[in-house]
């Protein structure tokens, strides 16, 4: 019998590994009682954490079905309650047979001595090698070994027994096993807080919860769900409850190789929910840094002092957050109802006064002083708590434009939580708002890494806002595959074809959400600034009546309508709504420097005193101007024409434009000017000027359209400078 092979006569039976080790140590033992804990040993070792008596359960089980035997009356396999398994069944070792190996009869043998073996002295003279196929085949092996030791770690660590340390993981759905549905938000919510718990604990990119329900009842297998998270692990289980018990079941698997690293069983009083809750956590977490602990020594943080909920209100939190889950206001309003409930009974719970900040938030602006309130409560119960900080942060950024106690909360929230995804989504718009463009864009990034599958990523968003336009598209573009009527990804796409003068795209993609609801003040008011960039000012003019005679039950928001307005020309009009949408403390102003689409309004002595309103700082007139058309001839230059029989270059200094609020760079003026400065310093030779002409004739495009909104800028300010710009023209 090989040693993973079962047959019954001739016919191979199948088994799984760990059933075969065990019957191969019961046939070892020749009818010995064999212990519990020789089968731990040999069938897991110490490298292993799982549920070692329902392990042992399931092999046992495995086995007696492939070998069609009866725990009740046992003809193989017998158990000795508390102690262990014997083999009662007759069984015979056999020595492996083997072939006799022929020897040479003592004619040949003597044949052998009398003739002496001669080389063949021809070979070299004929050119042949010496080599033979056999050794040819040793040979490239061994270099194939060598190469694959080399650059293969992954196969050196499982050869030399290491373990690889594991990087990311996601918490996927548990499954409700109770049959009752109502009970779904249970398993929802012991799914949410897990993931928390394991993020706040261990230093893994954990996935975001958002992500994870996307595979809620989904059969994909698991190394399918790995690949696309991007993760090397998963922790999946199932949660049983009664009136009175509850019983959970969690696992955390290897995906690469399909390996149960650990897993338990846990069955208690259903009031002990959230203990099994805390025992999963501390145990993942606590496997976890024994595994890194060579690897990643003083990286596991520690686990938070104040325990987040108590027995008696935990699963009528849960029942709190399911009730907010449909984003409509009176959901929301029971669910801060429900809030309420929870703290009549437990007055001290901080996760439940972050919660309720959140939800008063997305009330609006009536409901912010309540909002404050229940941060600042959640983190005087409980500094540790990340959610605490990130609502206060919020109320800061968005609603105070106290950016730089904003940006404090922001930080102290990644610090306690690094995998909080919700927390770089509203980062972004700080980072933003403040010009740091390139570290908006990486905590966007970061965001999407932790939240793959969210449907309400800010990546696009900050892409855009970044000038990105290309990418913005292709990333709402296939957000649009998942989430096809997604409204924010639906006109951050509209609004970046927009920028690039796509306007016939544009129109499509607002017609095809309008088709849907013809009064969504929202679209209505983008088509309406797509028909005005295009040049359909009949259709413009139709969208400014439907505005201006809106349905009192809906709305447009201000920030939209004084987009509107801009593209249509209509100044006073903008700045009457952007008065407007800064009364109603809109989260979206405070993106005003750095929105393009607000380009018409910044030389506008109005537009810097709106500015200081908001808070936010106060760039030159000049510098804005420069700004918007550097974005917006990098992106349409090659569309504008220039006068025949002039060429021109330009030179942007080295130190490139500085704001007036402490000297913050900006990334795309440096590119501009590595770019500026090759056409500047190569033109002016015949080797420059056929280089341009026919090997990159968009640089020579690019160069003079950028140089004649230059001329246009200087023009309009009576300047031959504009801050650090020098202009050349040259006539051939």
């Amino acid at each position: 019998m090989g040693r993973y092979e079962l047959r019954r006569g001739t016919r191979v039976i199948k088994i799984e590994k760990n059933p075969m080790e065990l019957l191969i140590l019961l046939v070892e033992s020749q009818g010995r009682l064999v212990t519990r804990e020789e089968i731990v040993q040999k069938l897991w070792g110490d490298s292993v954490y799982v549920d070692t008596r329902h392990g042992i359960n399931t092999a046992v089980h495995k086995l007696r079905t492939a070998l069609r035997d009866d725990s009740d009356h046992p003809r193989i396999l017998e158990t000795v309650v508390g102690k262990g398994y014997r083999l009662v069944a007759a069984t015979v070792l056999k020595a492996p047979t083997t072939a006799p190996i022929p020897t040479p009869s003592p004619s040949q043998a003597d044949g052998n001595k009398s003739e002496p073996v001669q080389r063949d002295t021809d070979t070299k003279k004929q050119g042949k090698s010496y080599w033979k196929p056999w050794m040819i085949a040793v040979t490239a092996t061994a270099c194939l070994a060598a190469a694959l030791w080399q650059f293969a770690p992954g196969l050196r660590d499982r050869v030399l027994g290491r373990q690889k340390p594991l990087q990311s993981l996601v918490v996927l759905p548990f499954e409700n096993l109770s049959g009752d549905s109502t009970k779904d938000y249970i398993a929802e919510g012991f799914t949410d807080e897990l993931t928390t718990e394991i993020a706040e604990q261990t230093p893994l990119r954990v996935v975001s919860r958002t992500s994870a329900m996307h595979y809620k009842g989904s059969n994909k297998p698991l190394p399918e769900i790995a690949r696309e998270l991007k993760v090397d692990a998963v922790v999946e289980g199932s949660i049983v409850l009664s009136d009175q018990q509850a019983r959970v079941t969690a696992q955390l698997i290897q995906t690469s190789n399909d390996q149960h690293l650990w897993a338990h069983t846990y069955q208690g009083d259903r009031k002990e929910i959230l203990s099994i809750q805390n025992e999963v956590a501390t145990a993942i977490a606590g496997f976890i840094q024994i595994r890194s602990q060579d690897q990643r020594a003083g990286m596991a943080r520690s686990v938070p002092i104040h325990p987040r909920f108590t027995p008696e209100t935990y699963e009528l939190f849960l029942r709190c957050e399911d009730l907010g889950s449909g984003f409509t206001d009176a959901g929301v309003k029971r669910e801060i109802d429900c809030y309420h409930r929870v703290l009549d009974i437990d007055p001290d719970r901080a996760p439940v006064y972050a919660h309720m900040a959140f939800a008063y938030l997305a009330l609006g602006l009536d409901n912010v002083p309540k909002a404050r309130i229940a941060a600042l409560r959640a983190i005087d119960l409980d500094p540790s708590l990340a959610e605490g900080h990130l609502a206060l942060a919020d109320v800061k950024s968005f609603y105070d434009r106290d950016f730089s106690g904003a940006e404090e909360e922001y930080r102290r929230t990644l610090a306690l939580n690094p995998n909080y995804s919700e927390a770089y989504d509203t980062y972004c718009s700080l980072l933003l708002a403040s010009g740091r463009i390139s570290e908006a864009v990486s905590a966007a990034r970061r965001s999407k890494e932790l939240n793959p599958l969210s449907p309400r990523s800010g990546l696009a968003q900050t892409l855009f806002f970044a000038g990105h336009y290309d990418e913005a598209i292709a990333e709402e573009q296939e957000y649009l595959k998942m989430y096809p009527v997604e409204e924010r990804a639906v006109y951050i796409l509209g609004y970046a074809y927009e920028q690039k003068g796509m306007y016939r795209e544009a129109i499509a993609t607002y017609q095809k959400r309008l088709a849907d609801n013809d009064d969504h003040g929202i679209f209505l008011a983008a088509i309406g600034r797509a028909y005005a960039l295009s040049g359909d000012s009949r259709n413009a003019l139709e969208v400014k009546y439907k505005i201006e005679h809106f349905p009192a039950n809906d709305f447009v928001w201000p920030y939209d309508g004084a987009l509107f307005y801009a593209a249509l020309g209509d100044k006073d009009r903008a700045f009457e709504w952007l008065e407007k949408d800064q009364q109603q403390r809109d989260g979206w102003l405070i993106l005003m420097n750095v929105d393009p689409r607000l380009s018409p309004l910044r030389s506008d002595p109005r537009f810097a005193d709106l500015t200081k309103k908001v808070g936010l700082p106060v760039s030159s007139p000049k510098g804005a101007l420069l700004r918007d058309m550097v974005r917006d001839t990098m992106t349409r230059g090659s569309n504008v024409d220039y006068p025949d029989g002039v060429a021109c270059s330009l030179w942007i200094c080295s130190r490139c434009l500085l704001d007036n609020s402490g000297g913050q760079r900006h990334s795309f003026f440096r590119a501009t000017a590595e770019r500026a400065a090759w056409f500047h310093s190569d033109r002016y030779t015949k080797r420059g000027q056929a280089r341009a002409e026919q090997q990159d004739r968009a640089s020579l495009q690019w160069a003079c359209a950028y140089r004649t909104k230059l001329c246009a800028a200087n023009r309009c300010m009576g300047s031959d400078r504009i801050e650090g710009v020098q202009l050349v023209t040259v006539k051939l």
